[in-house]
């Protein structure tokens, strides 16, 4: 299955096996004709176009500029956790945690 759009009338449609591979399209007022082999290549090359689009679009740690895949994650290139617009070293971030975690057990605890 292969879906196909004409340019001219804009009716998309669905080309199976049982279709002929050149033949007009299905709306009766259009007298675009259409090949398979050719609407397979646009449609390759529009996926190949988004692909590329996508890689366009990487994130780069805002201190050393190697790539990154969130915005919330530890940056491989130096190890700093990046949060949002935020950064942090890997210490830093720990030594935080782990006072957040002792606050909270006094406070379960006495609390």
């Amino acid at each position: 299955m292969l879906k196909i759009q004409c340019p001219r009338c804009g009716k998309s449609f669905l080309w199976t096996d049982e279709m002929p591979v050149q033949n007009t399209c299905p709306n009766p007022d259009c007298k675009w004709s259409y090949d398979v082999t050719r609407e397979l290549g646009r449609n390759i090359d529009r996926r190949e176009n988004r692909v590329e689009e996508k890689k366009k679009k990487l994130l780069v740690c805002p201190v050393c500029q190697s790539e990154i895949r969130s915005r919330f994650s530890v940056c491989p290139g130096c190890g700093r956790v990046l949060m949002g617009d935020r950064t942090f070293r890997k210490g830093y971030f720990f030594i935080v945690v782990c006072l957040i975690l002792i606050a909270l057990s006094v406070l379960i605890k006495y609390g």
